[in-house]
């Protein structure tokens, strides 16, 4: 056999190597010689590496191969998942993404301009480096530029692409010309250049790709240069692609991109990726390695995507995987109500699950959560729109002594509006029609902020239409404003005191399945609501009106409104859901029903 080998490669004929037309049969051969130490003239791989193709080698693809390189073109987490290997503890092996990393690598193709905010040891740059071979793979005359913190970090992400070059079929390899420490040269035209971060870093290079490792530890005397000094280079051209990555550190230009990206007001699309969505992370794995590293401060700075690190999360990894499992991405709706207004509500998104023309029904019951602001480019008007539903039941085990039938009832996100450049009449208008005109105001009550804006909101749902105003002002959940105040007046007034009450049960009512929260901006805000010096929770960064209506929402639970939903919606109910819940009233007690455990937040 070792003879046939040689014999094949030793013919007369093949004395050029480009008058051999390679395929894959031919190149295991030609392996298989190599490997038992024999010479194989014009060998098809680059300085006698096997694990190198040589550039411009002529190569016969047959039509599975071809599909294979289609189907890899247009799909990365099929190319990662079926083809990338990468080095582990127990030595080199096939990928297999995790969900995170699949959602990472799916936004990178679909987006040229990204942003990502990553804690420690998530894998991103493998996922980095799978783009990179990807891009460079599947391009032609591509320039792909790798850049980090550390001269020793580019080396190794560009170190981490030649590796998933090396373990790839030779089908889907193209060609080498050049292969260096800092760079990497291919027959298609592409090049993988890694340098140093400096304040004229790439300048003057045409770049395709850019990107950028641990963006927010670059030094701060460099990172506002060097980004500056780049932009130009990948905004004059219309393919060109960034990716940004980094763990925070601070308020600097990353989290200036972030939150830009967050609130819409760059081109970048962001995404993030926390500790806990690693497989087998969980509180136990938290805890020891806050006792390896010291402290929580120090925990918060390499795992916990704070950007403030002393700052203490609301929710936990506990009640954040709970709402990721939740997550889904709203969607606009169109209703001839709101057409009709000549307002533009393209910010009024709904689980896409939702009926618009349901919306009315006589067994169907609503929360409104209105938080408001001035409309003027700053903080954000809202409508989180909130079903009232029987929990699972199989979250009935997770009620400590439920007291009566209100125990056993969720609020489910369902719709949100936000904006922040609607006046406070256009907002009133979208508003009125909401309540009046698709929704069924019986069945429906809203809360609403007092402090700032609430007056006005509330004069103006009474009087927007002094002719025709079918507003009904039973809607308004109405609360004390004052201490010792014997009458409820419509809409709830907030402060620190109450702030934090409502804040704690968030947390409870999230862990008990009480909350529901859908919506991927809601939840991005969840994700970042942390506490302050003065011990009341808000926005780490960016905006937290979404999370304040949420926060809001839960003082329902405590009203003779909500009561009084549920005792109507109680007789609607499929029966098992009535059975079940009689069922555990027993058990604990507590089958009356009837007395209900009203708590008003007052100041």
């Amino acid at each position: 056999m070792e003879n046939n080998i040689v014999k094949k490669f030793e013919d007369p004929a093949d004395d050029e190597s480009n008058r051999i037309v390679w395929d894959s049969a031919k190149v295991q051969k030609a392996i298989e010689a190599m490997e038992l130490g024999y010479q194989v003239p014009h060998a098809p791989f680059y300085e006698s590496d096997i694990n190198y193709r040589k550039g411009n080698t002529v190569y016969d693809y047959s039509k599975e191969e071809i599909e294979e390189i289609k189907r890899c073109a247009k799909d990365i987490v099929y190319f990662a998942n079926t083809y990338c290997h990468a080095m582990t503890d127990d030595g080199v092996r096939k990928i297999t993404l995790y969900d995170y990393q699949a959602e990472m690598l799916s936004q990178f193709q679909d987006n040229r301009w990204n942003v990502c905010l990553a804690s420690r040891q998530i894998g991103k740059t493998i996922c980095s480096g799978i783009f990179i071979a990807w891009y460079s793979l599947f391009n032609f005359d591509k320039n792909a530029m790798i850049m980090s913190n550390k001269g020793a970090t580019t080396k190794e992400i560009l170190m981490k692409t030649k590796h998933l070059y090396e373990n790839l079929p030779f089908f889907l390899k193209p060609g080498i010309l050049k292969k260096d420490v800092m760079e990497l040269r291919f027959d298609n035209g592409c090049r993988v250049i890694g340098q140093n971060t400096t304040k004229t870093g790439g300048i003057s290079f045409t770049i395709h790709l850019l990107y950028l490792d641990e963006f927010a530890n670059i030094m701060h005397s460099i990172i506002n240069p060097f980004y500056e000094n780049v932009y130009p280079t990948l905004s004059s051209s219309k393919i060109s692609r960034v990716i940004i990555t980094s763990t925070p550190n601070g308020y600097n230009k990353f989290h200036e991109i972030y939150q830009g990206a967050v609130d819409g007001i760059n081109e970048y699309t962001p995404y993030r990726v926390d500790w806990w969505q690693v497989p087998d992370r969980d509180e136990d794995w938290k805890k020891q390695e806050i006792a390896n590293l010291g402290s929580i401060e120090a925990f918060n700075q390499q795992y916990g995507n704070q950007f403030l690190s002393a700052s203490s999360l609301l929710l936990s990894s506990v009640e954040m995987k709970k709402i990721k499992r939740t997550e889904i991405e709203f969607v606009f709706r169109e209703f001839d109500a709101l057409d009709d207004l000549g307002i533009d509500y393209s910010c009024l998104r709904w689980d896409p699950s939702v009926d618009p023309d349901m919306l009315d029904g006589n067994q169907d019951f609503y929360l409104f959560s209105i938080d408001l602001a001035e409309g003027v480019g700053k903080d954000y008007s809202i409508i989180n729109i909130f079903k009232v539903l029987p929990m699972e039941i199989k979250y009935h085990r997770d009620l400590i002594s439920p007291s009566d039938i209100t125990d056993f009832f969720k609020l489910e996100q369902i719709g949100v509006f936000r904006s922040n450049i609607h006046s406070l009449k256009d907002f009133s208008m979208i508003l009125y029609e909401l309540v009046v005109n698709i929704f069924n105001q019986e069945n429906l009550r809203n809360i609403i902020e007092y402090n700032a804006f609430g007056q006005e909101i509330i004069n103006n749902l009474i009087h927007l239409y002094p002719t025709r105003n079918d507003f009904d002002e039973e809607t308004l959940v109405r609360y004390h404003h004052r201490v010792g105040s014997k009458i409820k007046k419509p809409g709830i007034r907030i402060n620190k005191d109450n702030k934090r009450i409502l804040t704690t049960k968030v947390k409870n009512y999230i862990r008990t399945n009480r909350v529901i929260l859908k919506d991927s901006n809601t939840i991005m805000e969840a994700a970042m609501f942390s506490r302050n010096e003065n011990g009341t929770y808000s926005a780490q960064t960016g905006n937290d009106d979404l999370m304040m209506t949420v926060v809001n929402a839960t003082s329902f639970f405590d009203t003779v409104d909500y009561s009084e939903t549920v005792e109507e919606l109680f007789d609607y109910i499929e029966g098992i859901y009535k059975e079940k819940i009689e069922e555990t009233l027993e058990i604990s007690g507590n089958l009356s029903g009837d007395s209900f455990n009203i708590y008003d937040i007052v100041d």
